[in-house]
């Protein structure tokens, strides 16, 4: 059973966008509804953006307030990776059986209670169970967002999906210098994972009251069993595409999470100005989201992953290596942000473009455990990898071979033609 098709298969009189409904979850009479759920799930993504920098940013002051050692840390850092990982794939199937509209408001109240809790923690063992369980809430939200995205065109899906890592990017430049604003104003490390635990659950209501607006169909029902989503799912390009998005994982969450803490301990950088440098990497996840995406819906989405691969090899490289420099370090920053998208998004892309229509949702959870399960171990490694080779040696291992190797594997993807549009 062959895992691409040279387009989603038509019924005739069918349209791409009535297509693009039915295989998602929502109904092509729901599109003129669908700029206010747009609204409320971006500003929902920008608190998700927030709690993901808080972690990283606040890691000094809340190693000193629960005595963690500098691995211990480094983990808590990324872990609710690791809860995407576990659970991005059972998250498809509750999206099916509870639906859309359910699982965004039950993963958003499920997120935001984690969140809150890590202020009021006792351990490191229950802080990283609470960070394990932001995971989970954002494994359904995953689900979820990426249906609701790609719902929204059939031309254009690589510039819609990209919209994600754009919220993503704006919500890093005010982000991480709001969080350090929020610490100093209030006097107290544990005000944002309120401030955000809060935000999380009014949003929540809301979302739950703008989704009425728009009518959710049942998923597509099909005859293929669970082993043979996965066979199709796992054939042609596929394994290669998920080789990458491991490797891509890996090294943008160790920059993720990391780039503060690092800066502030090996260049001796204060708070504000370490959070100044994560927002110009915010500026480029920016560019690379939709903007990036659009062009390759128009140039192609292995040509953007090949240029992404070599260029974050680079970047990845020279921004750990080379000592701080407010201008270089800067650019590098700016460049690795772009290339971010650039993998990510188009990986994802290729799948919803590529992939049989039933077998996508699996592809994508396959996708999305790879990439968050690499990425939940990115913290750890690079801590490691950093001891072990020095400033020297380590960011060649680290970043330098890795992506070499996944721009190499981009180049051999052979990808079928898409329909002339």
């Amino acid at each position: 059973m062959s895992g691409y098709v040279e387009t989603r298969s038509e019924v005739p009189g069918q349209s791409l966008e009535d297509m693009a409904g039915r295989s998602t979850g929502t109904s092509p009479t729901a599109t003129s509804y669908a700029l206010v759920p747009l609204v409320v799930l971006c500003l929902v993504y920008i608190l998700y953006a927030w709690d993901r920098m808080a972690i990283p940013v606040e890691l000094v002051e809340i190693s000193r307030a629960y005595g963690l050692q500098p691995v211990t840390a480094a983990t808590l850092s990324s872990i609710f990776t690791l809860g995407i990982s576990l659970f991005v794939l059972p998250a498809g199937l509750v999206v099916s059986y509870l639906g859309i509209p359910t699982c965004f408001v039950g993963s958003i109240i499920l997120f935001s209670l984690a969140t809150g809790y890590t202020a009021i923690g006792i351990s490191a063992p229950d802080l990283l169970v609470a960070r394990c369980v932001t995971g989970l809430g954002e494994a359904v939200f995953s689900v979820c967002l990426l249906s609701f995205l790609s719902s929204l065109s059939e031309r254009r899906k690589g510039m819609f999906i990209g919209l994600s890592t754009t919220i993503y990017g704006l919500s890093g430049i005010v982000g991480a210098p709001l969080i350090g604003a929020v610490q100093h104003g209030f006097g107290d490390w544990r005000a944002i994972f309120y401030l955000l635990g809060g935000g999380g659950l009014v949003f929540g209501v809301i979302l739950k009251f703008a989704l009425r607006q728009m009518t959710f169909v049942a998923l597509n029902q099909s005859t293929a069993t669970v082993r043979e989503r996965f066979a199709c799912a796992m054939s042609g390009q596929m394994p290669r595409l998920y080789a990458i998005i491991a490797i891509s994982g890996m090294g943008t969450y160790s920059v993720i999470t990391m780039l503060v803490n690092f800066e502030r301990t090996y260049n001796s950088l204060s708070l504000a100005r370490a959070a100044m440098l994560f927002s110009f990497f915010s500026i480029g996840s920016i560019l690379g989201g939709a903007p990036l995406g659009l062009v390759a819906d128009i140039v192609g989405q292995k040509r953007v992953i090949v240029a992404s691969a070599f260029t974050k090899m680079i970047a990845g490289t020279l921004l750990f290596m080379l000592p701080f420099h407010a201008i270089s370090t800067t650019f590098l920053a700016i460049i690795f942000g772009i290339g971010v998208g650039g993998i990510y998004v188009n990986a994802c892309a290729i799948i919803q473009r590529h992939v049989a229509a039933f077998a996508a949702p699996t592809a994508t959870g396959i996708l999305l455990c790879i990439y968050y399960g690499t990425a939940s171990v990115s913290g750890p490694v690079f801590q490691q990898v950093m001891k072990h080779l020095g400033v020297g040696m380590g960011p060649v291992v680290f970043y330098g071979v890795p992506y070499a190797i996944a721009g190499c594997i981009a180049l051999t993807l052979a990808l079928p033609s898409r329909k002339a549009s």
